[in-house]
């Protein structure tokens, strides 16, 4: 029997089946805290750590007061950044604690 509908490639069966659901904006969501090294970089990826993220808003712990410091002054650029790695803008705003 010959099939006459092409076989649809797994990563877009897969994409379209999360944006279906409403869980696609949930994978990006996790994209940023399984990414967080590779994205920030290697110096604040040690010293900061993603605690969550709700309503486009991302919050961030360190324990190091100048680098929350550091964190606070340049948490425009760090949100510009996080967001050109990600296929579509999520986050809004940073919260550095």
């Amino acid at each position: 029997m010959k099939r006459t509908t092409p076989i649809e490639p797994f990563g877009d069966a897969l994409a379209s089946a999360l944006r279906e659901f409403g869980l696609e904006r949930g994978v990006r969501e996790r994209e940023i805290f399984l990414r967080w090294e590779e994205i920030v970089g290697t110096a604040v990826a040690r010293r900061t750590k993603p605690q969550r993220f709700v309503d486009g808003r991302l919050t961030l712990h360190t324990s190091d007061a100048v680098w929350r410091q550091e964190l606070i002054l340049h948490r425009e650029e760090l949100r510009k950044k996080i967001n050109a790695a990600l296929p579509e803008p999520i986050v809004e705003e940073i919260i550095v604690r």
